[in-house]
């Protein structure tokens, strides 16, 4: 059996894969497959985050906040 050998992409082919991959790629679909999921989260990230920086976060708020993000 004769194997051939790997041909790298040239320059100009390397560049249309590129292109082609960030294309295809959307950064925002589990937002707009989940929106009210989404707007919770960052409501309750809002949240965390404005509690942690007073430093009175409540146990059970934080294994509300645990399950809620599991589920998302």
């Amino acid at each position: 059996m004769v194997r051939e050998a790997y041909q790298p992409p040239t320059v100009t082919e390397a560049k249309q894969q590129l292109r082609t991959a960030f294309a295809n790629t959307e950064y925002f679909g589990f937002i707009k497959k989940h929106p009210l999921e989404s707007a919770g989260a960052s409501l309750l990230a809002g949240v965390l985050v404005g509690t942690l920086n007073k430093g009175q976060l409540s146990p059970s708020l934080l294994g509300l906040i645990m399950q809620l993000l599991k589920r998302v």
